[in-house]
């Protein structure tokens, strides 16, 4: 695996990388609100493409960077698979990969872009990339959300909670087959986040818990919506 690299929380680089991620986000929901149904669809076409894009060439720039390996570089983190849903559920419109991408990544986006952690490195364009791929899944998933009529079903908070266990298992064995620590399921992240607490695997059973709660602070303004009675 390759040495993993961070950037200073609060630094020059991170103030200047999340204010762009935040002000391309914001200006394109914006233009989603005002634009008419038929173009929200053609805005929605081209940030799944750069996502599906993105998904498929940075194999390729990391083999002319010689940083591809098979422990660092397959697309087996969670934001990695965020990243290739926020391209996918564009196209195809499935509820239940849309809730994965809904769960998994706007929380999991967020807190990469809050603490990065680079794990092939910052060369060339790979810093660029980390903040496009994390920043297209919010965008993308937002986008879907407000302007293409899916939304997150009854109770599908905890539901996909509980799904999440198979994935997690089986990027767990392929940790074990590979030697590799996807998901950062063998070993934790070298970032300063609050919420990696202790060694392994007790900061697995406390992020476990954490990203309960994230699951369900997300999902709260349609649980309260699906509270309410219907009007007539």
């Amino acid at each position: 695996m390759f040495p993993h690299e961070t950037i200073p929380i609060f630094g020059i680089s991170w103030w200047q990388s999340n204010i762009i991620t935040i002000l391309i986000i914001y200006l394109v929901l914006l233009l989603g609100k005002r634009s008419n149904q038929f173009q929200r669809i053609q805005i929605a076409k081209i940030l799944g493409s750069v996502m599906i894009a993105r998904a498929i060439l940075i194999h390729f720039y990391m083999v002319y960077l010689d940083k591809w390996s098979v422990q660092s570089s397959l697309p087996l983190q969670m934001c990695s698979i965020s990243a290739i849903l926020a391209g996918v559920v564009i196209f195809w419109k499935n509820q239940w990969l849309y809730e994965f991408l809904f769960y998994w990544g706007i929380p999991g986006a967020f807190h990469s872009l809050l603490t990065p952690e680079f794990t092939v490195g910052m060369e060339g364009f790979l810093f660029m990339e980390y903040f496009i791929a994390h920043g297209g899944i919010i965008l993308n998933a937002l986008f879907i959300t407000l302007f293409l009529g899916m939304k997150p079903r009854k109770g599908s908070w905890w539901k996909i909670a509980l799904w999440s266990h198979i994935p997690l298992g089986i990027v767990g064995f392929l940790n074990w087959l590979l030697d590799a620590n996807y998901m950062y399921l063998c070993e934790k992240p070298m970032v300063n986040n609050p919420f990696i607490i202790g060694e392994w695997p007790w900061y697995i059973l406390i992020l476990e818990g954490v990203g309960l709660l994230h699951f369900f602070i997300i999902y709260l303004p349609f649980g309260i919506k699906y509270r309410r009675p219907e009007t007539k």
